[in-house]
């Protein structure tokens, strides 16, 4: 996908609607930092995005559609995640209004400003929140709810099942990773999304300890994996709870349960 046409003509499309206020575009291509995989993100700012939802010639014509995903960002905005022939676009849809006084908390550029609008947003410095008591307490117990099922599943012989508990566990634990490097290096540090650009911000410690959490379909290796994760996702909230001087959690006594529970695979 030629990434330049397809804004080119993308730009052309929104000058010629009158309900397209403002095209922006977000995310590493923003920055002038873009893999050669790397996306391109466009904000569309408009007044009538259930014409734009309705009629999605304008997103058809851009390239080779070959997957869509018809999604909601986590405002509850309307997304568009289109996979083209050698390239994709994520187009969020805005009310026109939203651009007004926009804070970014990473680089832009600005496509399309039919109403000057796009000059009263800014780059506002990145500064993730470190969790509340009620946001760690949640994910301590679905890391470990996650880890007793995948257990059971384990036991059982059902490595599909095992494998979406701990999809779910993993996902804690990436949440864990999160806190406890902004609270030893600071509410500036930028975790990125999803585990995204972890080579440039997680440490090599934690790095090295991820490598042994992940398993294949035979029992044993699900254990080991299982095992090396709960043990990062201990050590990690500990640490990060002593920090933050949240209540204490028991997690040995669950880590004890789910021992017995694997133990049983020999039984």
């Amino acid at each position: 996908m030629d990434y330049s046409r397809a804004l080119d003509a993308l730009i052309r499309w929104a000058q010629d609607r009158a309900d397209v206020r403002a095209l922006v575009l977000t995310g590493s291509a923003a920055a002038e930092a873009a893999h050669p995989l790397s996306d391109r993100d466009i904000e569309v700012f408009t007044t009538d995005i259930d014409a734009l939802l309705t009629d999605e010639s304008w997103w058809s014509d851009l390239g080779d559609v070959l997957v869509v995903e018809r999604l909601e960002d986590g405002d509850g905005n309307p997304t568009r995640l289109i996979y083209y022939a050698g390239g994709k676009i994520d187009f969020t849809l805005l009310p026109a209004e939203r651009l007004a006084g926009r804070g970014y908390a990473r680089p832009f550029r600005v496509l399309l400003d039919k109403d000057g609008t796009a000059a009263t947003a800014s780059l506002s410095a990145s500064s993730a929140e470190l969790p509340s008591a009620a946001e760690f307490e949640e994910s301590v117990n679905w890391a470990w709810a996650a880890a007793l099922m995948q257990a059971k599943a384990i036991v059982r012989d059902e490595p599909w099942s095992a494998k979406l508990r701990d999809q779910d566990l993993k996902g804690e634990l990436l949440r864990m990773i999160e806190w406890d490097h902004l609270v030893r290096h600071g509410a500036g540090l930028d975790t990125r999304y999803l585990g995204t650009r972890m080579r440039q911000w997680m440490d090599t410690d934690v790095q090295h300890a991820l490598e042994h959490c992940w398993g294949s379909f035979d029992g044993d290796d699900s254990s080991r994996a299982l095992l090396a994760t709960t043990a990062l996702y201990r050590t990690l909230a500990e640490r990060t709870a002593a920090a933050l001087d949240l209540s204490h959690f028991d997690h040995e006594r669950v880590e004890a349960e789910m021992r017995t529970i694997l133990v049983l695979r020999s039984a």
